[in-house]
């Protein structure tokens, strides 16, 4: 059975939120989403340039790349290609009401860097009237390693969200870099 099939099999039995769309899973309400949290949007994202650093000494390179404005997900899918440029993530923001709070971002993924890391934690300030985006862009071919990738958003140390996406080869997928030039997959 191939890795896609593996996947959509796996998400179908462990009860995950999909829907098929253009054969890929879209991403829909993540696998935990509590209050005061709010997730808009998890998906796949075209290239976005950088607009900035932040130093996060629990990543794996020290930092954090910054990107102004509301940029969208591209594709709306939790099934990413691996490929260099492309990206994935969640959109989120405080209910309204909650005024602003520091929540603890993480990404788990599979091993790579050296040494190996697999958990990746910065801090994120989250307000009620702005939206924030936290997403993971394979910047280096070290860092497409394919499998299972898991976002989590704590507050105090609950956990008030967590979304999975499920990294597979470029040519598994129908979704690639270059439908970057064309209309946006979405629903």
């Amino acid at each position: 059975m191939g890795i896609v099939a593996n996947i959509l099999k796996r998400l179908a039995l462990s009860g995950g939120a999909f829907a098929a769309l253009a054969g890929a899973a879209v991403a829909q309400g993540g696998d935990v989403v509590k209050a005061p949290i709010e997730l808009l949007q998890a998906g796949i994202f075209c290239p976005i340039e950088a607009t900035g650093q932040e130093a996060a000494p629990g990543t794996e390179r020290g930092f954090i790349d910054l990107i102004e404005g509301d940029v969208t997900p591209d594709f709306q899918s939790a099934i990413v290609p691996g490929e260099l440029d492309m990206g994935f993530g969640i959109r989120y923001k405080l209910e309204e009401g909650a005024g602003s709070a520091n929540v603890l971002v993480t990404t788990i993924h599979p091993p790579f860097g050296t040494p190996p890391v697999e958990r990746e934690e910065w801090v994120n300030t989250v307000y009620d009237d702005a939206t924030s985006l936290s997403l993971f862009r394979f910047d280096d071919a070290y860092e497409i390693q394919l499998g299972e990738w898991t976002m989590e958003l704590r507050l105090d140390g609950e956990l008030l969200l967590r979304q999975t996406f499920f990294v597979i080869p470029p040519e598994d997928s129908l979704i690639r870099l270059e439908k970057c030039a064309g209309p946006a997959i979405t629903s």
